[in-house]
């Protein structure tokens, strides 16, 4: 807004509501300062909200709907410089459809907004327009000022800077060219017309291209536009004007980006970002400016075709990448990795030369800094802060160690007086310059000058301890009894009574000391009777017993933290590998809301780091604050034995090796860390051989050239071109074909060990494991010719691959004809499924193809996926059809037929689904963005209980009327608009021992889960 010194992001809901944010530094997160709602009527193309444009100078913003609907706010500060939102002004054409809206740059006249419109109700087919709506500031209403005939290939609009800055107006983007437009002050119109560059491609393909994404940046005296192609091509575009009038547009290559971003944005500091979305997916990634691209010598096209030959990065180079799952069109859950408790997540993401498949597992990403081996394995680890010490202690010693030179670590020469010939059991640096250090014979504090004093238990041993700068609290063996010190005049002096638990104590931890104070409020003991005390530390109650825990199991370790949410959190490792976490109040010591979590098979160690607690027991836990609440996110690392902050860092024991690990974006990207396989073309499905854990994948690019079949081709026609690596430049375009292969690959190493490229024209559709005798196969079901729209083929067949003996490839067996294209294929009654158009088929293994046993028709439309049925895999069917739903399907073996036993009442266009354990719930997405929960009724459980081959429901007559409908239908026990298409379902248990969920995955690559109850909750 014009004399404000903050930005405001408006944002527009498809459930008809606008909003207003501004970024908190302080809390980092963005704060709500304006919401109003303007529709009530749900997700219709008549409410307003798909398209968002504001005025330059921050006085107006329009909203803008598919069709017919537009609302102009006008933005107001009140008496408090609060920002403020009027009441809503109409705008409203009936009968037509909006393609894009900007706002119009004409200084502080009254606001402007350009939208590229067509009138469906308009007799005369006028085609598209480029529509200026003015807001009178007066007179408070919207008028539509002016419009023009633009192509029918108009879809996106560019505004120029206005005023002082620019010659004003808006570039309207076509197929294969770019138009300026503005209707001037005077009455004029100006139209300036540029073709878009092409690349020389030597197979003469002549489709124009698409503008997808723009940026204008503003210089001194000067501005200049980058516009990026759907090819990945960076165009930059100058304007020649004088005060209101243009006299040239030019344009010119720039550089290609990898990916089609859906949005660009130009940074002062000189850096570009590009954000990935949409169908071309890919990933977040951050550029920096190395030159204007001035110095190449390139001319502008300003007339008729011209081309240019694609290059390396030259004007810019990649400084950061945000790596992204969209598309994500397949997804499994699968436990391959060898070593891990976990199941992976494996998904086939991407499009073209950029797509993988992802290795997904549940954990923060961690890096490795540095490894250094140890001459013994060490029992645990601490930093002294201030001095970048780091104490090692082993069964009978101690090390001392000090980072060196190239990050390494070094025996330290000074030990600052530490006791290496004995064991340590904590050690922290005092107030002072001291440090203090407890073993199983003393308690040793090293002062600054070097003096000793040590502090020797009557009898026994000190079993355990804690100590920070001012306090330390020591067990006394088994005697059930802690010594407690404080630090008064440089001396570390013990306290007249001791702590008495009446148990014997496991652990103990000090409370964080709070800023105002000078000693820990209270300390935690956790005791041999299951037990954790809290007593406090303060001088008018010191000792006192506050409050006691019961836990379900001996406490092996136990911490008190400050997480900055008021209360303290006290964390209590169990030797059953349990960990309780529960609030305790700072002043009271009152403990509640305990909170347990199964961690592992080992009992849990704890490790306070600064606000947070690394966990760690079969896999190491970090247990932090995000964005207000505690959460307890596992690590992505081998099993640790303990753990110690080294600055931002931590430093860990793992064996007989000390690691030194970093946390990378922690909560940027979930709670999952991945590792990608990069792939040759879109992945259309995948499935893992039993034995060697290896993947089979088929891929498939529709409309792209097989670099293979392309240089083939180019030698067949006597031309040459440059190689270029399609993951940069992507794949040759090649209208209405298609290219595919099928891939064996390790998921340990990536690396692939079979490959076979299909023919050019064939498209592979589906893929299932199957298994005929004691051999294991894989059937690939393909098209020649595939039209998506309309749906035909040339000819479909299924090409039957067997594994070969260490299942590390495959062997073509044979290709078998089909009558129409497989949309899915499984196994079933110890033969093949195969789900062409609506109808089922069983294909038994032949000599030189595969034999059909049975066939019926069952949707009535077209078959989209086929599941087993979980408790009767040889009689049952669960069938998704693309338009109605799913029907459950029974299979009569003497007949070798298919019957459909329940359908639905509402046409659902199903994307997937799964079917829970009970045989008789089904859970499905519909393209829609809605995730539904199905349940059989109850008189055909009943039924299919008692005869499972499903006899008598054959016969049943429906009550409903209608042609082909069955006699009972779906239960919607659930349903959930989730604004995005659910790709893949899955039932899984994310960690060993938990509970199992329901997780599914979308196209936009979010990866959900929910539980039995179907409460869904986002884990990224």
């Amino acid at each position: 807004m014009a004399g404000g010194s903050k930005d405001y992001i408006v944002l527009a809901s498809d459930s008809g509501a606008i909003a207003v944010l501004e970024f908190n530094s302080k809390s980092r997160r963005f704060v709500t300062v304006q919401y109003h709602e303007f529709g009530r009527t749900g997700l219709r193309r008549l409410v307003a909200g798909q398209y968002v444009a504001s005025d330059p100078r921050g006085r107006a913003v329009m909203l803008a709907g598919v069709e017919r609907s537009k609302i102009v706010y006008i933005i107001t500060r009140d008496s408090e410089a609060r920002l403020m939102l009027a009441s809503p002004l109409e705008a409203n054409r009936s009968g037509s459809v909006c393609f894009d809206v900007v706002g119009v740059d004409v200084g502080y006249e009254n606001p402007v907004f350009a939208a590229i419109e067509s009138c469906y109700e308009d007799s005369e087919g006028s085609g598209k327009q480029l529509v200026y709506y003015e807001l009178d500031l007066g007179l408070n209403h919207v008028v539509r000022k002016w419009s023009t005939a633009v192509g029918d290939t108009a879809h996106k609009l560019i505004a120029l800077p206005g005023g002082s800055d620019g010659p004003s107006g808006v570039l309207v983007c076509m197929e294969g060219s770019i138009e300026y437009r503005h209707f001037t002050s005077t009455g004029e119109m100006a139209v300036y017309s540029v073709n878009i560059p092409r690349r020389a491609n030597l197979l003469n393909d002549t489709r124009g291209l698409m503008i997808v994404a723009s940026a204008v940046h503003r210089m001194k005296n000067a501005f200049f536009i980058l516009a990026q192609a759907e090819s990945g091509d960076l165009y930059k575009i100058t304007v020649d004007f004088a005060e209101d009038s243009v006299r040239r547009v030019g344009i010119k290559y720039f550089d290609t980006l990898a990916t089609a971003a859906s949005s660009i944005c130009i940074l002062k500091a000189g850096f570009l970002f590009a954000a990935a979305g949409g169908e071309s997916g890919g990933s977040h990634q951050l550029y920096q400016f190395e030159n204007l691209g001035d110095d190449d010598g390139a001319c502008f096209s300003a007339e008729g075709l011209s081309y240019f030959q694609p290059h390396e990065l030259s004007s810019l180079a990649l400084v950061d990448e945000i790596e992204g799952a969209c598309p994500m069109l397949k997804s499994q859950v699968l436990h391959v990795a060898v070593g891990e408790d976990a199941p992976q997540i494996y998904a086939a993401c991407g499009t073209g030369a950029r797509s993988s498949l992802k290795i997904m597992r549940h954990g923060a990403e961690v890096s490795e800094l540095a490894v250094s081996e140890l001459p013994a394995t060490p029992r645990a680890v601490w930093t002294v802060g201030g001095s970048d010490l780091i104490v090692v202690s082993f069964a009978g010693s101690t090390l001392a160690l000090a980072m060196g030179e190239g990050d390494e670590l070094a025996e330290a020469d000074n030990a600052l007086g530490l006791a290496l010939d004995e064991a340590t059991l904590a050690v922290c640096g005092v107030e002072g310059g001291g440090i203090v250090q407890v073993t199983p014979r003393a308690v040793r504090h090293v002062m600054s000058d070097g003096r000793v004093t040590e502090w020797v238990p009557p009898m026994g041993v000190i079993s355990c301890a804690a100590v920070n700068t001012r306090q330390a609290v020591v067990a006394l063996g088994r005697s059930g009894e802690c010594a407690y010190f404080e630090m008064h005049a440089g001396v570390l002096r013990e306290h007249a009574e001791r702590l008495a638990v009446g148990s014997d104590v496991t652990c103990v931890a000090l409370a964080p000391i709070p800023q105002s104070r000078l000693l820990a409020p209270l300390v935690a003991v956790g005791c041999e009777d299951q037990t954790v005390r809290v007593h406090a530390l303060e001088p008018h109650r010191c000792l006192e017993a506050l409050s006691m825990q019961a836990v379900a199991d001996v406490a092996h370790a136990v911490a008190v933290v400050d997480h900055g949410l008021g209360d303290l959190a006290m964390y209590a490792g169990l030797r059953n590998g349990l960990l309780v976490r529960a609030q305790v109040d700072p002043v009271s010591g009152d403990v509640d809301d305990t909170r347990t979590r199964f961690l592992g098979a080992r009992p849990v160690q704890l490790c306070p780091s600064g606000q947070s607690v690394v966990a760690l027991s079969a896999t190491p836990w970090l247990c932090h604050v995000q964005q207000g609440r505690v959460r307890s996110t596992p690590l992505s690392y081998d099993m640790l034995d303990y753990v110690a902050p080294l600055g931002d860092n931590l430093v860990c024991v793992a064996g007989a090796s000390l690691r030194i690990l970093s946390i990378d974006r922690l909560g940027a990207s979930g709670t999952l860390t991945c590792a990608s396989i990069p792939l040759a073309f879109t992945p259309r499905g995948f499935c893992v051989h039993d034995v060697s854990r290896y993947f089979a994948v088929i891929e498939a690019e529709h409309g792209r050239w097989a670099p293979a079949h392309y240089a083939a081709k180019l030698e067949e026609s006597g031309a040459e071109d440059e190689a270029l690596p399609p993951e940069q430049f992507g794949l040759v375009r090649n209208a209405g074909g298609w290219a595919s292969l099928v891939r064996v690959l390790s998921p340990f190493d990536g690396e692939t060990v079979f490959l076979d490229e299909l023919p050019a024209g064939h498209a592979a559709v589906c893929l299932a494991p199957v298994r005929f005798g004691n051999d294991s196969y894989v059937a690939v079901g393909c098209a020649v010719g595939l039209s998506l729209r309309p749906r035909s083929c040339e000819s479909a067949s299924i090409r039957l691959y067997k594994w070969t003996t260490d299942g590390t490839g495959l062997e073509l067996v044979h290709v078998t004809p089909l009558d129409d294209v497989p949309q899915s294929l499984m196994q079933f009654n110890g033969m093949l499924l195969v789900a062409a158009g609506r109808g089922l088929a069983l294909f038994d293994l032949g000599i030189r193809r595969l034999l059909k046993k049975a066939q019926s028709v069952v949707a009535p439309h077209l078959i989209s996926s086929v599941h087993i049925h979980p408790t009767h895999p040889d009689s049952w069917l669960f069938v998704a059809d693309v338009q109605e739903s799913v029907l459950l399907v029974a299979f009569n073996h003497t007949a070798r037929a298919f019957h459909v036993i329940v359908d639905d009442s509402l046409p659902r266009y199903i994307t997937s689904m799964r079917a829970l354990e009970d045989g008789f719930t089904v859970v499905a997405g519909d393209k829609f963005g809605s995730i539904f929960v199905l349940r059989a009724p109850e008189p055909v459980v009943k039924s299919l209980d008692v005869d499972p081959t499903a006899a008598r429901l054959l016969y049943e007559k429906p009550t409903r009327s209608g042609a082909d409908i069955a006699a009972h239908c779906w239960q919607s026990v659930a349903e959930f608009h989730l604004g995005d298409i659910v790709t893949s379902i899955d039932v899984c248990a994310l960690a060993p021992h938990a509970r199992p969920v329901i997780l599914y995955t979308t196209i936009l690559g979010a990866i959900c889960r929910g539980w039995r109850s179907v409460r869904v909750i986002l884990l990224a």
